[in-house]
């Protein structure tokens, strides 16, 4: 046997075996019992990485498909905005405030452009995460985790929905905030003579 074929031997018998284990550890994952996942505190943290999961994932995309630079500019301005709309309000200037609105016409004007950016991912998402959302109903059934005060609207005792918006509403604020999605802004100084 020559060494090519010694070699090309070896590595098609490495492949068939590694195949072969995969397909080994696949099938015992399925046959294992799946019902410890469904009891706390193993489905509340499960229902916690599903949801800090897709957080990370829809605000990665979203922060791909949004200019950087302009989102934080129009952040900006849209605050300065709105800053100077209520302090001519209380001066009641009528130059002032027909300008703070005009400006605040502008600023609709490029968001309903980011804001159509923003749909076009939630629309990539959105059936995925039906199909998901529907397994994991199916799954997850009964009480999944308690709170350990009264939550307004959903009690104590926290169902996959209930967890889930609430792990995913944290999950998604700190997401927004390590990608730099949202942001502090700095307040105008200004000088007043």
């Amino acid at each position: 046997m020559t060494p090519t074929h010694f070699l090309y031997n070896t590595a098609e018998s490495l492949r068939e075996n590694y195949t072969m284990e995969i397909l080994s550890i696949l099938s015992n994952l399925i046959a294992q019992d799946l019902s410890v996942l469904r009891q706390i505190p193993t489905s509340t943290l499960l229902v916690l990485l599903i949801s800090m999961a897709i957080g990370l994932v829809t605000t990665l995309v979203n922060r791909m498909v949004i200019d950087m630079d302009e989102y934080k500019k129009f952040t900006i301005d849209s605050y300065h905005v709105r800053q100077e709309l209520m302090a001519a309000m209380k001066t009641k200037n009528q130059r002032q405030i027909a300008k703070a609105q005009k400006q605040q016409q502008d600023i609709m004007k490029i968001q309903q452009k980011m804001t159509m950016n923003q749909m076009k991912t939630t629309l990539l998402f959105f059936v995925p995460f039906l199909i998901i959302w529907q397994v994991f109903t199916n799954f997850f059934t009964g009480v999944i985790a308690f709170a350990p005060f009264e939550i307004p609207l959903f009690g104590t005792q926290l169902t996959f929905s209930s967890w889930y918006i609430i792990s995913s509403l944290s999950a998604g604020i700190i997401a927004r905030r390590v990608l730099g999605l949202s942001f502090e802004i700095e307040p105008e100084i200004t000088s007043e003579k």
